[in-house]
């Protein structure tokens, strides 16, 4: 389950900000939306953070599909990577989307405090928790009709992004508060943990955890998936000997003795 700090109330608005926070919002070079230039990051780095970006994506569509028609009101949902960049936004209606275009929030817009000032999602970021942030308590002019609930989306040990809600700043805001906490735990953990790329990414890291060689990881992967070592052999040209012999040597590292304790391993 998502936890915050227990000494503070799930969720907070801008009147919540420690008053050098708030005069950083404020001081913010931010000047419109931005899309700043992707970061210079090793390549093991950015393939975890698409591995994990691209999870997010499928898992709010997939986890909109479902609760989309129980909320009452047009909205507009933000999906950020943990930086704040927009990776894709959800409309309940054609207009709404265009309203989107035509304000140009878009995939690569980044929301975060720099570039956007205060929102829900930079605000979000700055405290750790649920930020609320209403119409004209929005730095950006493109935010000011909208009021806008943001949760942290949190899985294996981190922040992975953000979870935006937005709609009309004359609605009330207080129903999307558990509302939007809800969403980023369902995308969380009844979405991502069952997403296939994602759980494929972690059980490598864990092989790579083991040192496990090339070829003993190819054997580790169809191991995993039940096959038999008659099978892997012919899948991947060995005999079954050596099979058996690779399937020894990941044990020993792996320290467990039998199929059940490697799967679990990697579960």
């Amino acid at each position: 389950m998502t936890t915050f700090n227990s000494g503070m109330k799930m969720w907070c608005s801008v009147e919540d900000l420690p008053a050098a926070q708030a005069a950083s919002f404020r001081q913010t070079n931010a000047s419109g939306l931005h899309s700043p230039p992707q970061s210079s990051q090793v390549f093991s780095v950015k393939e975890s953070k698409a591995i994990y970006s691209e999870a997010m994506v499928a898992s709010m569509r997939a986890e909109m599909v479902d609760i989309s028609r129980f909320i009452p009101i047009p909205y507009v949902v933000f999906l950020t990577d943990e930086e704040g960049r927009i990776l894709d936004l959800i409309c309940s209606s054609g207009s709404l989307q265009e309203n989107m275009d035509r304000a140009g929030l878009r995939e690569g817009i980044n929301l975060s405090k720099r570039y956007s000032g205060l929102n829900a999602v930079s605000l979000a970021m700055e405290m750790n928790r649920i930020g609320v942030v209403r119409g004209k308590e929005h730095t950006d002019a493109v935010f000011q009709n909208w009021n806008c609930v943001c949760a942290p989306l949190i899985l294996d040990g981190g922040t992975q992004g953000y979870v935006d809600i937005t709609f009309d700043a004359g609605q009330h805001i207080e129903f999307a508060i558990p509302f939007v906490q809800q969403l980023a735990e369902n995308v969380a953990y009844k979405r991502m943990v069952n997403n296939a790329g994602l759980q494929k990414f972690r059980r490598e890291k864990v092989l790579d955890n083991y040192k496990l060689t090339g070829r003993e990881k190819e054997v580790a992967s169809l191991w995993f998936s039940d096959k038999s070592a008659l099978h892997i052999s012919n899948t991947l040209g060995i005999s079954e000997g050596s099979v058996r012999n690779v399937v020894k040597s990941i044990y020993i590292k792996m320290n467990v003795s039998d199929r059940s304790q490697f799967a679990k391993k990697l579960l």
